[in-house]
């Protein structure tokens, strides 16, 4: 890529300002990046001692913005120009090395230690990561409904190397338009400096807006968004450009040590103030941008210098990138080959050998190839080409597990559908483990199905009923047309469609008509439920409306069952209320539309949660099935449901649907029930499991409709 060139008033005093004393090595910014890395690190093993240690990548990208910037602005002084083709090749030299041998070495581990129900997601992140779109990946993973429950990934530290990676190559292009704009309009006495601070103080104003905004309305996407982080870099880009306005001008004393010492001091408050709960990044973020903004202002006429002279100190701020690197996929898969939680011994070890590895690939494999002749004699399009290759022959590993993964898949959705079509005895909930008799097939001993690789798509929902973009009241029918004997409605959120093909076999067995409407986190209740952005508040709010004219304006009904997850959208209480009463109140007022109309409630109570990691947990079972991946039934039951007591309220119009026997003993709900694996994440059954709900739900609805015509 040829380099473009602008004009440059200032180049000489821009070169002026270049570095003049024999070391030239930013002390206070090497320590600066050994505070960063420790503080992630620490925070990753530590995150109860250490609340606020994220915000170390936050300081990393003020360096990267105060360092590519001053860089930039330097190399236009010096040549007039900006390389483009040369500052790539340069950043690639720097960063794919390391990059590209961690993430080899995580798939390779990946696919050793880890259950292949991971393999997919892990697979998705490697490319996402190889490629620098990791963020994206994650900001569009905490949008997605079921990819919210998806396990921490080995590979997912890499959203901000991709945060990263798009500032190297938006800063140069941006700054190279504005240049180019600026001599356009004929301001020929604009300096490249002068220009930048416009550039860059646009950025921050823009960015720090919507980083405030975007953190209200879609807090998952705001964490991850390059367009909300990039006012980071851009401040640190300011402070680069204040030295080359004056250059010769050196800070009074009195300022530098109170400026550097005064950003430390925000460093240190931001660990401690700043934590998991604080919506971030939002104008929180200032805190520990703005405070890393004044240590590379100041910090090179302060003691801060002395302090990065220091050797471990700067040495740690030297490997800091590699530390970065290497320890998060040791936190992610460690626990899951020891195939236990991490001991204190497992975190210190995994802080030291995140140093020794770190120092060995920085000594030994990153510097050695960096400044050897023959890298730096590589012209830039030699770099894209082996870079390319490189990246391919990554991307390669990622494929190549999905491909494996893919070819596991069928061969178990082939065996599940053999044993769901078939009258295998004791299958699922027929097991029956709550009664005193329960039913135990001996074949079904070491059976698992459907396989934990293929849990997370085996669900049974379907477009016709079901909305999550829109606030329309999408209904679908299920069973006979005519000629049926009962008509029922079920409403609710995922956790009703999670039944789509249990009522489609209730109607069809009993000769009913069951219709079937759900939303995304979003039921039949009056009460507020929180949601990710402002648009799905706004699309949950007139959902709920819709439904409860659908039942005033359809009396001809013989029943509505409602149900709702108990573990994703918890109700915001109202003045006075506790979060239980809310609950209470919302179901209530809202099947007040069924009772007012003379339509029967049946009051589905949710199942019960999983521990987070239970298909992961299965996945890594051999032989026969155990209970080492079961939960307590007081933790499985623990979430408050609210249905038994709204009907308690509303005797005579509303009966409750209590399925508590098909999941759960008296002591415990296991994981695999009859030979199938319950749940496809925490709170989300299988569809293999729900279409053997059917024969019990549908007593338990017979049941109820019998008891309202006594």
């Amino acid at each position: 890529m040829a380099a473009s060139t602008v004009e440059s008033p200032t180049r000489r005093s821009l070169r002026s300002a270049s570095p003049r004393s024999s070391d030239p090595t930013r002390w206070d910014i090497q320590g600066l990046r050994a505070f960063a890395v420790l503080s992630v690190v620490l925070y990753h093993l530590w995150p109860h001692r250490l609340p606020g240690g994220f915000v170390g990548v936050d300081v990393f990208f003020v360096i990267s913005g105060f360092l590519i910037t001053g860089h930039l602005l330097r190399e236009v002084a010096a040549k007039g120009r900006i390389g483009l083709a040369g500052f790539w090749s340069r950043r690639a030299k720097r960063l794919l090395p390391g990059a590209f041998l961690t993430i080899l070495a995580t798939g390779t581990a990946v696919l050793v230690w880890v259950p292949n129900a991971l393999w997919g997601q892990y697979g998705r992140e490697l490319i996402a990561s190889t490629v620098y779109v990791q963020n994206w990946q994650l900001a569009a993973d905490s949008v997605d409904y079921l990819a919210q429950g998806n396990q921490p990934s080995p590979f997912q530290h890499f959203w901000s190397l991709s945060v990263e990676e798009q500032f190297y190559i938006a800063l140069p292009l941006v700054l190279l338009a504005a240049l180019w704009a600026a001599r356009r309009a004929r301001r020929t006495g604009a300096s490249p400096v002068a220009v930048a601070q416009v550039v860059l103080g646009a950025v921050v104003v823009l960015s720090l807006a919507w980083s405030i905004v975007q953190t209200t309305t879609a807090p998952g996407v705001a964490y991850f968004s390059t367009a909300t982080r990039a006012w980071e870099f851009a401040l640190g880009g300011l402070a680069a450009t204040i030295p080359l306005t004056a250059p010769r001008t050196t800070p009074a004393r009195t300022v530098r040590v109170v400026g550097a010492w005064l950003g430390v001091a925000g460093l240190l408050a931001s660990l401690v103030v700043i934590t998991g709960s604080t919506p971030f990044p939002g104008i929180a973020a200032a805190l520990p941008v703005v405070s890393a903004g004044l240590v590379v202002l100041f910090g090179a006429h302060s003691g801060l210098q002395r302090i990065g002279r220091i050797a471990p100190i700067g040495f740690l701020g030297r490997i800091s990138y590699a530390v970065y690197l290497w320890h998060w996929p040791a936190v992610v898969i460690l626990p899951i080959a020891l195939r236990h939680e991490l001991t204190i011994k497992d975190k210190v070890a995994i802080l030291v050998g995140a140093v020794v590895i770190a120092s060995v690939t920085t000594l030994f494999i990153e510097e050695p190839l960096r400044f050897s002749g023959w890298v730096k004699a590589l012209k830039p399009r030699r770099v894209a080409l082996y870079g390319a290759m490189s990246t391919l022959v990554v991307i390669a590993l990622g494929a190549a597990s999905l491909t494996a993964l893919h070819v596991q898949q069928v061969q178990a959705a082939e065996f599940a559908a053999k044993l769901s079509s078939g009258d295998v005895r004791c299958f699922g909930a027929a097991a029956r483990i709550a009664s005193a008799d329960p039913c135990v097939n001996p074949a079904l001993a070491d059976v698992r199905v459907p396989a934990a690789a293929n849990a997370v798509d085996d669900d049974a929902n379907r477009d016709a009923c079901w909305s999550s973009t829109s606030s329309a009241f999408n209904v679908c029918s299920l069973g006979p047309r005519t000629g049926y004997t009962e008509h029922l409605i079920a409403i609710g959120d995922s956790h009703n469609n999670v039944l789509v093909d249990a009522y489609e076999r209730i109607a069809k067995e009993r000769n009913w008509r069951i219709d079937v409407a759900g939303h995304q986190s979003c039921y039949l209740t009056t009460a507020h439920q929180p949601a990710s952005t402002d648009q799905q508040r706004v699309w949950c709010e007139d959902w709920k409306r819709e439904a409860m004219t659908y039942l005033r304006t359809h009396p001809d009904l013989d029943g509505v069952i409602a149900t709702h997850s108990t573990g994703n959208m918890p109700v915001q209480p109202g003045p006075g209320q506790t979060a239980d009463d809310a609950v209470v109140d919302g179901l209530v007022q809202a099947w007040g539309a069924a009772a007012d109309a003379g339509i029967p409630v049946l009051a589905l109570r949710d199942n019960p949660t999983a521990r987070p990691d239970v298909v992961a947990c299965v996945a890594q079972m051999t032989g026969p099935t155990t209970a080492d991946c079961d939960s307590s039934r007081s933790v499985g039951l623990g979430l408050f449901d609210g249905s038994a007591e709204a009907v308690a309220r509303m005797p005579g119009a509303a009966r409750l649907l209590d399925l508590t026997d098909s999941y759960c003993t008296a002591s415990r709900c296991p994981a695999v029930i009859g030979g199938v694996l319950v749940h496809r994440d925490r709170t989300h059954l299988t569809n293999t499991f729900a279409k053997t709900l059917a024969p019990y739900l549908g007593d338990e609805i017979a049941g109820a409709l019998r008891s309202f015509r006594k």
